[in-house]
């Protein structure tokens, strides 16, 4: 019995010695995934601490400055946002026009608020956007002059007939702090594109360290759909009568509906059909649009003697693209202040 006693005495302890060293080496692991685990969330702390925080403020909320607070809001844009190192803190605006400030406070109730006065979302915002009407921008600025702040602040103006530097004189701000910011409603889907004008010679920066107010502007509205950069008033115009081209589009859209209705199609079939077919057009001229040839390309493509061949060169008999240039040249002159935007009567009228 005495040996066998010590025989299984002996297997008991080598039992245990195994177990021990497998546990050590099982708590070893645990701490080392542990610590990993605790390193990543570490790390991913340490970067979303990286991120610019934009504390965004609009004066005045009409459709353009609802659809930027959108997309600015919406949850699918925070990665593209925090890809070129920013992250939405907030959102402040004016309660005017309600209909719109109401529903932006009850789509992201949890970061915006909806103020009673340009100076309150001045105050709570270092990123403000300018969206009244032109006859109101001298007065909205009178009224927040005292709320700027300098080191902080950056405006961006929305107004079509604002000049920066007319907006640098009225408020004071740097002027690497101050732009003005053309674009259209399909921003809040991060569609589009927008235009941005800083100052001709924006105030050095010194290699300073960057205050809170320091948004990358161009950045921001990069992550939001696209941004193209305009050297001057006289570049930021010229861009802009593109913008005007929508309220054209959608009239040939509607005139293309309306036709199909007197064909004998449904109102319902034509507009669906209408309305998905120029969006494939639209979709395949986009790819590839930073190519300068992209547009020339795709009417190379138009079959020979094809219907789509024929249909421009009958548009183009009739002068539709002279029709077209005299549009814009006209958008161009009210922009530019010598004329109210009208064409010429017709002198056989």
């Amino acid at each position: 019995m005495a040996p066998l006693l010590l025989v299984l005495i002996f297997l008991a302890a080598a039992l245990a010695d195994a177990f021990n060293n497998n546990h050590g080496a099982s708590q070893h692991r645990g701490h080392q995934a542990m610590s990993s685990a605790k390193k990543q969330k570490l790390d991913d702390g340490d970067a979303s601490q990286s991120l610019q925080e934009i504390r965004a403020g609009f004066i005045g909320c009409g459709t353009i400055a609802s659809a930027i607070a959108t997309s600015l809001a919406a949850p699918a844009h925070a990665a593209p946002l925090s890809q070129k190192g920013l992250s939405l803190s907030s959102i402040s605006v004016t309660r005017r026009s309600e209909s719109k400030s109401g529903k932006l406070k009850a789509d992201f109730p949890e970061v915006v608020t909806v103020y009673e006065s340009p100076e309150e979302v001045v105050r709570n915002s270092d990123l403000v956007f300018l969206c009244v009407l032109p006859q109101h921008v001298d007065s909205v600025l009178e009224g927040v002059r005292d709320a700027w702040r300098t080191k902080d602040h950056t405006l961006v103006s929305l107004v079509s007939t604002s000049k920066v530097d007319d907006l640098i004189q009225k408020t004071g701000l740097p002027s690497n702090r101050v732009y003005k910011m053309i674009c259209l409603p399909a921003i809040a889907k991060r569609e589009g594109c927008a235009l941005l004008q800083p100052a001709p010679s924006p105030t050095p920066t010194n290699g300073n360290k960057p205050s809170v107010g320091d948004i990358n502007v161009r950045a921001m509205l990069d992550a939001l759909g696209g941004c193209v950069e305009c050297a001057n008033d006289d570049i930021m115009n010229k861009m802009m009568v593109t913008t005007s081209m929508m309220g054209p589009m959608y009239g040939i859209m509607r005139n293309n509906r309306e036709w199909l209705v007197k064909q004998g199609v449904s109102p319902e079939d034509a507009s669906y059909f209408v309305g998905r077919s120029y969006l494939s057009m639209v979709q395949d001229a986009e790819r590839g649009c930073r190519d300068p040839a992209r547009f020339d390309d795709l009417i190379e493509e138009q079959t020979p003697g094809g219907l789509n061949e024929q249909a421009l060169g009958n548009l183009d008999k009739q002068g539709m693209f002279g029709a077209y240039n005299d549009a814009m040249a006209a958008v161009l002159a009210r922009l530019q202040g010598k004329s109210d935007g009208s064409l010429p009567s017709d002198p056989q009228n």
